[in-house]
């Protein structure tokens, strides 16, 4: 059979289209989804099945949902030598025609019923349905592997290839042989009938037999039971009491060693005391030395201090004869020194002010700066506190919108789309349910020419007033793919309102607000701890500006004006804002106001000034120097002696106090120890600690001869084994308290004369088995011997078929590919570079492409037959890779050339690789 041509009309979503396939080759039919690939097989397998007026319900599925058409197929073949032109109409006008032309040319024209069951006939005379149905592949049926067995035409063809007859035994005889077999075994090799009985009935009595028997050998192994657990409580009754003497004694060991222990945390005890006590000792050696240093070096500053006074006294009295000469001159000088003095203290009170200035400037500044940072942490909080958006609530949206976007594209793509045009001036009015404008509204009335397309998953009403009225209705599944649409725009209407946005790209801006803001923030904070590291400048500013005499000219109590609030720092944690720490004070750092400076204003300037004061103090102090020199030549000097002389004595005084002092210091410390005590009591409580350690070393070498440290444990692990010897105690004595009574339970039963009948019983249904069994076992082996004639035969003629199987599968997967098939010529085993694997335990790329080259190899077989049929793939090779692709299209371009290979695919990627195909591209 080759299919030329196929037209369809009205046909499910086919208004009418034709297509011409090529007599021979490999062609691949290209469309998109639902554009009608499938019908195409579907058709040609309506037209010669249903007859016109056939009212089946796959009849009525194929008219298109809304429109009273009738479903309408031509088909355009050569089967069996004859060209038949075949047209079938269902519903409306139903019709059937069928043109043959004969082989010698001749012209035959049926109609009606006549036509169909001429059409049928030549069909079924020429078309083997197993063989048509293992060569056409459905949609979604790749994977399944033929089993062409029952295919007349693929065991004509491998029986004339093999040269091997297909019976391999004699039907009268083959027929005798399985009924004498079928009586006592079932197909499969089971037991049946009486025979089957018969061993159910030696299974019954064997299990009788074996029950009282088993009866008996328990009551011996209760007994044998009885006397094993009778020694084994014994036993362990006296290993239990050896053992609890054992936790005895470690009893009176603990108590031995627990005195020993005692003993060395006393010790313990005693050594941290007198290491603490040493260490007081040390620490009072150490300070006695500090004092007997200081009052020697008092003293002996003292003394030399002594000598300077003794001498600044005599100076001081040799210069009071020429003092009253030189006091004129000395006043003048004093007075110029102290004038010059009163400069100095004016230049360094200068000085400090204008630092005390500069400090305030940059203070001021600080806390200008950190106001500011405090403001944008509180605008970046509010803005962190109103954003309601996350990362993962973005996540979510995203998912909603593309579950949107993939509901409207199904609900598109199954709907029907209408576009409604005005042309006149006729009112065109628009009602209905279910109508999707594509995100517009849907008006009432049409305008004068305009145009509106949309979706209609309900019912659509257009109507021109008098003149016409026009229902379209959506299909069966438009319902579930509009409450698919409504609930995902409701989950993604839901997730706007919880994010409080508009749509997604507003949720994805204030997602990237909140990270600015957030980064806003972090920034800020870390600017405020480096403002604020030396501590808040509000309380350094207010010492400055009270030291400075600043004062701001507006009241402290007037509320801050709109727009210049003081920043809010409650989400800083231990921070105070400048102006909630002085707000009762209310100081405006804004509107200080600073004295006029005294010349110089710049700090420079007036550190050159302190400078030049200096000098001249230094040259009036030189002068008074020289006046008191000259004094001293006049009366020696005797203001600056006596000055000299005093200075002298107040050293020579602060000397003798601090020896006064520390020689007190001393001997109070003395009165409490002396200082030849000192060291003893040091080398007193050295000798303590080493006589405490010696004695612990020996109670802890004590402690580690007796094992002290062990023996709790050890009782411990004692006492868990005595308590699990007791419960192994009471468990035996229970089990032997069951087992005897047992035994007296099974005295009282009769079992001796249960186990004789049930004895009895079974040799008489075993000599009834074994004669049933002697015939059975005779039909399995006549039956299993013209089996085997019958496999070897099968399998001879079973090789053609493996053969071409495995040289096309060769061209795919390489040299070591190799297949086995089962007794229906299924693949059932494949073997690759030496691994042999059950088809089950293939990938699913690998079982489909196996499948299509089973098919192939079945075409190639039966394609110079009169009975080979098309091989048909609709949607295959989905599951394989680019390199397999590229193998499986060379092997399908071959294909092409021993018969017809029709190809329906969405994917024509997946065909590219397809040699001299023929593609028809369906709009």
């Amino acid at each position: 059979m080759r299919l030329h041509s196929l037209t369809l009309r009205n046909f499910r979503g086919v208004a009418e289209r034709t297509v011409q396939l090529p007599a021979i080759g490999t062609t691949v039919v290209v469309g998109d989804n639902e554009v009608g690939k499938s019908s195409l097989v579907e058709a040609f397998a309506l037209v010669f099945d249903f007859p016109d007026d056939s009212k089946s319900k796959r009849i009525a599925d194929v008219q298109p949902v809304g429109h009273d058409v009738a479903p309408e197929v031509t088909v355009e073949l050569t089967l069996g030598g004859r060209e038949l032109t075949y047209t079938k109409r269902w519903l409306k006008n139903r019709s059937t025609e069928l043109s043959v032309i004969t082989p010698d040319g001749r012209r035959q024209t049926f109609t009606g019923r006549e036509a169909h069951n001429e059409a049928e006939r030549l069909f079924n005379e020429n078309v083997d349905p197993v063989l048509w149905q293992t060569l056409m592949v459905s949609q979604g049926q790749s994977l399944i592997l033929p089993t062409p067995a029952d295919a007349e035409p693929l065991i004509t063809a491998v029986t004339a290839e093999s040269g091997t007859p297909v019976d391999g035994a004699s039907m009268p005889l083959v027929s005798a042989v399985e009924h004498e077999f079928l009586r006592y075994w079932t197909p499969r090799g089971r037991p049946t009938g009486d025979f089957a009985k018969s061993a159910q009935a030696v299974t019954a009595a064997e299990l009788r037999s074996a029950q009282a028997a088993k009866a008996m050998e328990e009551v011996v192994a209760d007994i044998r039971r009885a006397e094993r657990l009778a020694l084994d409580l014994e036993d362990l009754t006296t290993r239990l009491a050896e053992h609890l003497k054992s936790v005895e004694e470690l009893r009176v060991r603990k108590k031995e060693t627990d005195e020993i222990l005692l003993r060395r945390d006393s010790v313990r005890a005693r050594a941290e005391t007198a290491r603490a006590r040493l260490e007081n000792h040390t620490r009072t050696r150490l300070e006695r030395e500090r004092l007997l240093s200081e009052v020697e070096r008092f003293t002996l500053a003292a003394g030399e201090l002594a000598e300077l006074r003794a001498e600044a006294d005599k100076v001081a009295k040799a210069s009071t004869d020429t003092l009253h000469a030189a006091e004129a001159a000395l006043a003048e000088v004093v007075e110029l020194k102290d004038d010059r003095r009163g400069d100095v203290q004016h230049a360094e009170q200068r000085v400090s002010e204008l630092m005390d200035r500069a400090e305030l400037d940059r203070l001021t500044g600080q806390q200008t700066e950190l106001a500011d940072v405090r403001t944008r942490i509180a605008a970046a909080s509010r803005v962190l506190d109103g954003i309601k958006v996350t990362d993962a609530l973005v996540a979510e949206l995203e998912d909603a919108r593309a579950k949107v976007v993939e509901a409207r594209a199904a609900l598109a793509a199954g709907v029907p789309d209408v576009l409604v045009r005005r042309l006149g001036a006729a009112e065109v009015s628009l009602e209905g349910t279910g109508l999707d404008a594509h995100g517009a509204d849907v008006p009432r009335q049409l305008a004068e020419g305009a145009e509106l397309s949309m979706l209609v998953s309900g019912e659509l009403h257009i109507g021109v007033p008098e003149q016409l009225e026009v229902t379209v209705r959506a299909g069966g599944d438009a319902a579930s793919l509009r409450s698919l649409v409504d609930e995902a725009v409701r989950r993604e209407t839901d997730l706007l309102k919880r994010a409080k946005v508009r749509d997604l790209p507003a949720a994805r801006e204030l997602l990237r607000k909140s990270d600015t803001a957030s980064a806003e923030l972090q920034e800020a904070r870390r600017t405020e701890r480096s403002l604020t590291a030396g501590g808040d400048p509000g309380e350094r500013i207010a010492l400055l500006a009270a030291r400075l005499g600043v004062f701001g000219d507006e009241p402290a109590e007037e509320e801050a004006p709109k727009g210049k609030q003081q920043p809010a720092v409650e989400n800083v944690p231990g921070q105070m804002s400048l102006f909630e720490e002085f707000a009762e004070d209310a100081f405006d750092f804004e509107d200080m106001v600073m004295p006029e400076p005294l010349a110089p204003d710049d700090l420079s300037g007036a550190q050159r000034a302190l400078e030049d004061a200096r000098a001249e103090l230094a040259t009036a102090e030189r002068l008074l120097a020289d006046a008191e020199f000259a004094a001293a030549q006049a009366r020696k000097a005797a203001d600056e002696d006596r000055s000299e002389a005093q200075q002298a004595r107040a050293r020579a005084e602060l000397a003798a106090e601090r020896v006064a002092a520390a020689t007190a210091e001393l001997e109070s410390a003395r009165a409490v120890l002396a200082d030849e005590d000192v060291d003893a009591s040091e080398e007193k409580a050295t000798g303590e600690v080493e006589a405490v350690l010696d004695e612990l070393t020996a109670v802890q070498e004590q402690v580690d001869a007796a094992g002290a440290d062990r023996v709790e444990g050890e009782l411990a692990d004692a006492l868990a084994v005595a308590g699990r010897l007791q419960g192994e105690r009471d468990t035996l004595r229970d089990s032997l308290r069951t087992t005897e009574g047992r035994l007296e339970q099974s005295g009282r039963d009769g079992l001796a004369t249960r186990q004789d009948t049930a004895e009895l019983e079974l040799s008489a249904v075993r000599a009834e088995h074994e004669n049933l069994q002697r015939r059975a076992e005779a039909a399995r082996r006549v039956h299993e011997t013209l089996g085997r004639h019958r496999a070897a035969a099968q399998t001879k003629y079973s090789e053609p078929l493996q053969t071409r199987i495995e040289a096309l599968g060769r061209s795919v997967y390489g040299p070591t590919f190799r297949v086995w098939l089962d007794d229906d010529l299924a693949v059932a085993e494949r073997e690759l570079d030496g691994n042999r694997l059950r088809i089950e335990s293939l990938s699913t790329g690998a079982q489909e492409q196996l499948a299509i080259i089973t098919r192939l190899a079945i075409s190639h077989l039966v394609s110079t037959t009169e009975n080979s049929v098309p091989v048909i793939f609709d949607d295959a090779l989905g599951w394989s890779d680019k390199a397999r692709l590229r193998d499986m299209g060379t092997l399908l371009g071959r294909a092409g050339d021993h018969g017809q290979v029709i190809i329906l695919t969405c994917m024509p990627d997946r065909y590219e690789y397809v040699p001299k195909a023929t593609f028809i591209k369906l709009q």
